[in-house]
Formats: C-alpha cells, sequence, structure tokens
C-alpha cells in the first residue's frame, strides 16, 4: 500500500490526536490519564519540557533533549542509529508515544530518537514511573508523550525556520495551517542535512556519519457535533545515512555503508463527549517501515562507487505494523469514583522475510484495561488499574498497579506508588531469523514477557507567591527500585556454534533522585539529580550497572529587551557497564566523571515576528572520558587498566532564525 509513495515524506508522528491544552501548561498533564489531570494530583513522577524550553535548548530532536536529561544515557549503533537507556535500565524499558499512540512498533528495535523533530511540538511530558496498565510493553521505567500543537490552539501562522550549524549542517522548517470553526488544517516540511565534517556529529558521539533527514506531515480535523471531532493524519520520513570505513593501506579505496530509512504512516481518530460525563476516544494507526542496508566500494579519489554483494553487511528490514485504541471514560465531578476502560489491538508483520522455517513472521497482541481514580477519603487520591493482555507468540502476565497521593497539606504531599509492568520480546527474539557474531540462533517457543515489580516514594511540594506574586516552586526527592524477572538472554545451545534466546536474567536496580524547579517573570530554573545502580544476579548484557547525574537549567529572561539567556548543563560521575571482551570475557567497564553544557542566547524582534537564537553546544568541550576496567571474577586486588572513551565530540555552534508570518 505504501510502496508507491515518493520517499521524500515524513513519519515521525505516527499520530497527531487533537484535543489537547489551549497553551503549554507547566501543571496540567495527559500522559497516563487519557485526560488532564493537576500535577499536584497525581502520584506519578513528572515534569513537562515547555515549547518555550525546547526553543531555548536549540534543539532540533527528540535526542537533543534527552540527552541532557538526568538519567538518559545514548549509545550509538552503526544500523540502528541512537539507542536510549533510562535510569540504568536496558533499552525498552521505556515508552516513547506521540500524542498518547505508541512511536512504531515496540517489538522492532529500530527507534532512533533523532529522527523525531521538534517543530509542531507543544510540550514533551515525562513520567518517570511505569505506565503499562494504560500503555502495555515497555513503559516500565516511564513514558516520554510528545505532545503537537492541535485544533484547540490559536490559528496556525506561517513559519519559517533556518538553523546553521557548524561543522557542516543545516536544518529548515517550514510550516502552514488554517482553522475555522469547524475545521483544522496543517502541513509541515523539514530538512536536516549534516555534512559529517571533521568527525563530529550534531550530538556528541565522535562518529563520522553524514545523513540527510526529510520530514514531512499531514494533519486535518473536522468538527461533527459539538463536542466531538475526528482527524486524519499522514506522516514519512526519509533519511539517507553514511558511514565511511578506513580507506585500505596503500589505496584511495574505502568501504562506506550507506542507509536507507523510509517510514510511512496513516493514522485516523475520534475524540469527544457522548454525554455531559461520558468521554469516548478512538485511534487507528497503519505503519510501513523500511530501512535497507548496503555496503559499497568507494573510491575516494573520484567518489565512484559499487555494491559489494556481502549478505555479512548488506540488509533489508521491512515491516507494517498495525495499531488500534478504544477508551471510553467517566468523569463526573459529582462522584468520588471515576474510571477509564478500553482494549487495544496491534499487530506486526515482517514483509520482508514473510515465512522462515515454515513459520509466518507475524504477531499480534491485544489487551483489555481499566483504570479507576477514587477520591472519597479526605485528602487521599487513589488511582488504579488492571490490564490483562494476549499476545499470539509468546506467554504474557497481567499488569496491575495501584498509586497514591496524600496530600498533608495545601502545599505538601507524599506520593507511593507500586506497579506490575512488563516488557515483550522483540521481533529477532521471537523468530530469531538473523545471524550474530558467527553464531546461529535458533527460536525458542516458550519466551514470556519480562516482568517488573516497582516501588516509588516521593515528596512533593508546590507552592506559588514564595518571592513574587508571579512565581511558582516545586520541589520533589523521592526513591524508586524495580525487581526484574523473566529477562531474555541470548545462551549457548546444546548444538555447537549456534545460541538460544532463553529467559533466564534477575535483576534489581534501585535509586534516589530529586527534582526542583522555580519560575517567575525573569527566571525559569530547573534542577535534577539521580543516583542509580543495578545488582545483577543473571543478566550481564543490559550494559548499564550504576551511575549518578546532576543536571541544572537556568533561563534568564529579560522582558523589556525581548531577550533570553538559557544554560544548561549535566555532570555524570561514574557510570559502569559490562561487555565482552574480544577473546569473548565478560569485563566490568568504568567511565569516569565527565561534563556536559550548552549556551543558548535569544533576541525577538517586532513582538516575536522574527526571532533570531545562537548558540554554542558542548561548550565544557570534553573530548574524551577517563576510564578502566575489571574483569567480572576480579577478587579486587586485580589492577585498573586504564584506557579513554572518545564519547564527546568538540564545539559546535549554531545560530537560527524564525519568521512568524
Amino acid at each position: 500500500m505504501f510502496g508507491r509513495l515518493i520517499p521524500c515524506l515524513l513519519i515521525v508522528f505516527p499520530a497527531l490526536l487533537f484535543a489537547q491544552s489551549k497553551t503549554p501548561d507547566n501543571v496540567l498533564f495527559e500522559t497516563g490519564q487519557f485526560k488532564k489531570v493537576n500535577q499536584t494530583e497525581l502520584a506519578d513522577v513528572t515534569r513537562i519540557i515547555t515549547e518555550s524550553e525546547i526553543r531555548l535548548r536549540g534543539a532540533n530532536n527528540l535526542k537533543d533533549i534527552l540527552i541532557l536529561e538526568t538519567g538518559g544515557i545514548f549509545k550509538y549503533d552503526a544500523q540502528k542509529g541512537w539507542q536510549f537507556y533510562w535510569h540504568g535500565s536496558n533499552k525498552g524499558n521505556i515508552l516513547i508515544l506521540m500524542d498518547g499512540l505508541p512511536f512504531r512498533s515496540v517489538q522492532f528495535d529500530e527507534m532512533d530518537f533523532q529522527q523525531i523533530p521538534l517543530d509542531n511540538i507543544s510540550r514533551i511530558e515525562i513520567t518517570e514511573n511505569p505506565q503499562g496498565v494504560a500503555y502495555g510493553n515497555s513503559a516500565i521505567m516511564g513514558v516520554i508523550n510528545i505532545i503537537s500543537k492541535t485544533t484547540q490552539q490559536k490559528v496556525y501562522k506561517p513559519s519559517l525556520r533556518f538553523h546553521v550549524y557548524s561543522p557542516g549542517g543545516i536544518y529548515s522548517n517550514l510550516n502552514l495551517g488554517r482553522r475555522t470553526t469547524e475545521n483544522y488544517f496543517r502541513f509541515s516540511s523539514s530538512v536536516d542535512a549534516f555534512a559529517g565534517n571533521q568527525g563530529n556529529d550534531s550530538g556528541r558521539v565522535l562518529q563520522w556519519l553524514p545523513y540527510t533527514r526529510i520530514n514531512n506531515q499531514v494533519f486535518f480535523s473536522h468538527k461533527i457535533l459539538q463536542y466531538m471531532d475526528v482527524s486524519v493524519g499522514f506522516n514519512n520520513l526519509y533519511e539517507i545515512k553514511t558511514q565511511l570505513g578506513y580507506p585500505y593501506p596503500q589505496s584511495v579505496k574505502a568501504n562506506d555503508r550507506e542507509l536507507r530509512t523510509n517510514n510511512n504512516s496513516l493514522y485516523a481518530g475520534i475524540k469527544g463527549k457522548l454525554t455531559q460525563n461520558y468521554n469516548l476516544q478512538g485511534d487507528i494507526q497503519l505503519m510501513d517501515y523500511r530501512r535497507n542496508n548496503t555496503l559499497f566500494l568507494k573510491d575516494i579519489s573520484t567518489a565512484e562507487q559499487m555494491a559489494v554483494n556481502d549478505t555479512n553487511f548488506n540488509d533489508t528490514i521491512h515491516y507494517r505494523f498495525i495499531y488500534s485504541r478504544w477508551v471510553l471514560s467517566q468523569n463526573d465531578k459529582n462522584r468520588f469514583l471515576n474510571y477509564q476502560a478500553g482494549f487495544d489491538l496491534s499487530n506486526t508483520d515482517d514483509r520482508y522475510r514473510q515465512t522462515v522455517n515454515s513459520v509466518h513472521q507475524s504477531n499480534t497482541t491485544s489487551a483489555l484495561f481499566l483504570t479507576f481514580r477514587y477520591s472519597g477519603i479526605k485528602k487521599i487520591i487513589i488511582n488504579s488499574g488492571f490490564r490483562l493482555p494476549y499476545s499470539a507468540k509468546y506467554k504474557t502476565k497481567p499488569l496491575w498497579d495501584m498509586k497514591m497521593n496524600y496530600k498533608f497539606t495545601k502545599e505538601w504531599s507524599l506520593k507511593f506508588m507500586v506497579a506490575r509492568s512488563t516488557k515483550a520480546p522483540n521481533f529477532d527474539q521471537l523468530f530469531a531469523t538473523y545471524l550474530t557474531n558467527g553464531y546461529s540462533i535458533k527460536r525458542n517457543l516458550n519466551l514470556t514477557d519480562e516482568s517488573a515489580i516497582s516501588y516509588h516514594y516521593s515528596l512533593f511540594f508546590n507552592k506559588n507567591n514564595i518571592f513574587t506574586k508571579e512565581d511558582n516552586l516545586i520541589f520533589e526527592p523521592g526513591f524508586f527500585n524495580y525487581f526484574f524477572k523473566d529477562g531474555i538472554e541470548l545462551t549457548a545451545d546444546k548444538t555447537p556454534g549456534r545460541l538460544l534466546h532463553k529467559n533466564l536474567s534477575e535483576k534489581k536496580t534501585i535509586g534516589t533522585r530529586i527534582n526542583i524547579s522555580y519560575q517567575n517573570k525573569f527566571l525559569d530554573l530547573n534542577f535534577r539529580g539521580v543516583l542509580t545502580g543495578n545488582n545483577y544476579f543473571a543478566n550481564l548484557f543490559d550494559q548499564q550497572l550504576f551511575f549518578n547525574e546532576v543536571y541544572s537549567n537556568f533561563i534568564f529572561k529579560i522582558p523589556r529587551y525581548n531577550l533570553n539567556i538559557c544554560y544548561i548543563s549535566k555532570l555524570s560521575s561514574q557510570r559502569g557497564y559490562m561487555l565482552l571482551d574480544a577473546m569473548k570475557v565478560t569485563q566490568t567497564f568504568f567511565n569516569q566523571r565527565f561534563y556536559l553544557a550548552d549556551a543558548i542566547i535569544e533576541k525577538s524582534f517586532s513582538k516575536k515576528t522574527i526571532t533570531l537564537r545562537g548558540g554554542i553546544k558542548n561548550i565544557a568541550n570534553v573530548k574524551n572520558i577517563s576510564s578502566f576496567f575489571l574483569s567480572t571474577n576480579s577478587s579486587g586486588g586485580q589492577q585498573q587498566q586504564p584506557f579513554t572513551t572518545p564519547l564527546i565530540s568538540g564545539r559546535n555552534y549554531f545560530i537560527e532564525l524564525n519568521i512568524n508570518l
């Protein structure tokens, strides 16, 4: 269906929901609630990154934002892009949503957050607690919900954005929109190109990786009843990136790996009131994802290249993902008990290898869920829920949670939460159709999803008008711990040279965190810290042991001169992880302390008709991290083996011009 669509249109937003808040609000949350809820009434640890903060951090994509978030660590994969780890967990334990719907299929580990642009974004909601009851698998450590600008905002005027960064990059975006009483239309197109100069990526990992990324989206909504909207959208991503290999000795030739990604998505939805107290929300999402990896032999002097026919380096991924969710909710202010009930259904098909060893490469999952909110006890708000999932290819477990918010006073609250959440096997683990490291992989018919029991505790303080008439202070320290069981490992099979996916691992993650924010007319300050670690019993390949980080974001506003200054930094102390060395021996690696920082200045003219923004990424200019490693069976007497980790690139300068017509 999508194969004939031209490849220069974008995905990146698998869905564009249409009923968000009228203005970016730093108090109301939607994630996990299916409706707007005041932050003081939530039991979740939450944070909103507003549209103004996104601008003032000079961010073009989601990776630009998350790379400085506390607890978030990125690791670069040559084929799959930027892989994200959260609070010391392994990848795949945090769910990315676009307007409440999943970003691509969670069964394919292909989520490169650098492919998610931030134009048209109203805010980013980060919930650092499990949301599995509402959203299903992979929402173990938390949820990041990216909320786009929608029909209820002001008339969407045409805007142009030009962003140039050195060395060697350019980003541009065009937005067109129109809203009437009953209809809303928007078109957005962006181009992100990086030349790969000087070994610098637009992020902070030392990679020679030139790319061109084109994103387009079209969205339309129509009011069919006084309180009901329907909407449709089309999104596409086309990306081509190249990884240059080292030239052969005494030669001008080199291997050039080229990756092409084309992701198309169609969306339709309905949302609104059925009666005064009952609401309906329905979404359908259809996605077609393709990625081609081709190896070329390139003559550097003439730029001529020819394809290398080697299946060890060339591969194709093509899958289709269908998702549907329907939710009926009661929201009666006169009742102590309100609820949301619904179901979702998804199907993932491998379209490139449809059948392998007589096994159809397809999986269907479905679930029924019910959540309720009880406020009948004075000063206590209880949110709880239950989810019953089913999968055609692996064993599933029921999910549940219980969250409590006890208000001591108007300003002080105690939050407590306990939840069971799960992580589903990915497609490779389910079907084992690929080869890795020279081993063959045998499919396991008895896989079950990984489960996690988690506990969260925090104090929450929220007070307005402390120093001035327009300020707000939020202070929230807390603790968390997770107990993981039945994680999926690759282990040796009885047959020599063959590996097998099995449910083996048990591990524990424990940590503490603190969130502080202060806002007034002239300042917007955020300070966060996290200390977390893992206790491993079997799972040695999640690659995160322990680390601690401190994040700060200072925005200084000078309204008289339409001037804003932003300084963002993150300090990471010792971080440990495990890997196999060249002799297949497990080693424990440790990175020492390093520091990241950005500085941005923004000046607006003619009441923000024109905005000029410039800054420096990685102003600290950290290029290398001191590291050391020990064997996992170390008794403590062995000498540390030092080495250098070249994770951080040099400074990156940018200037940006925004024109709002």
